[in-house]
């Protein structure tokens, strides 16, 4: 019976000592504002080496949304269905080694305030 929870133990340190979330630190900072140019896109995180993580996007906008996509590190887009509504938040999750891809089709600027869980 001692070898049984000895070799539980042992699962559950090797389990949390592989936990990808802790290995966050090329993600900086995280949290903040992302500005999305009129009429334009914006790309966050591409080129960047690190683990699956989950963000929460809110759009504090009364009258504009966007339209968001997570990219896999092999390029292929994704697109978030319902994507960012105004006044709302969503969650997101960025595979490995992926990122987050955001298309503004309003004539004006969209701030949208993004933090990542970990």
């Amino acid at each position: 019976m001692k070898k049984i929870i000895f070799v539980f133990l042992a699962i559950i340190v090797i389990a949390n000592a592989c936990n990808s979330s802790k290995n966050l630190a090329s993600i900086q900072p995280k949290s903040g504002n992302l500005e999305v140019p009129a009429k334009g896109e914006l790309r966050v995180w591409k080129d960047i080496k690190h683990p699956s993580f989950d963000v929460v996007l809110t759009n504090s906008n009364a009258n504009q949304s966007c339209e968001i996509y997570y990219v896999k590190n092999n390029g292929i887009e994704k697109w978030i269905n319902p994507s960012l509504q105004a006044n709302s938040s969503q969650t997101v999750f960025i595979p490995t080694d992926g990122h987050l891809f955001i298309k503004n089709f309003n004539p004006n600027t969209l701030t949208i305030n993004y933090k990542i869980n970990e």
